[in-house]
């Protein structure tokens, strides 16, 4: 198991509500948006995100400290 100091549990912390911003930008511009190009651009940027927050919350719980 891999153990992260304090400083790095921080940033993937922080690293994580970016993330969530991001996710929450994209979904927004997609139910406002009416290109289906666009919106689907959108919908894969919000599916990454979501996969980068998971990622983010694993390697902390992992470690041992909860968000």
């Amino acid at each position: 198991m891999t153990r992260f100091s304090t400083r790095e549990l921080l940033y993937l912390e922080d690293s994580s509500k970016i993330f969530e911003a991001i996710q929450k930008t994209c979904q927004h511009a997609m139910s406002e948006c009416s290109d289906p190009q666009v919106k689907s651009l959108m919908q894969d940027m919000s599916n990454q995100h979501r996969q980068w927050i998971q990622s983010s919350a694993s390697l902390v719980s992992k470690s041992g400290r909860m968000q």
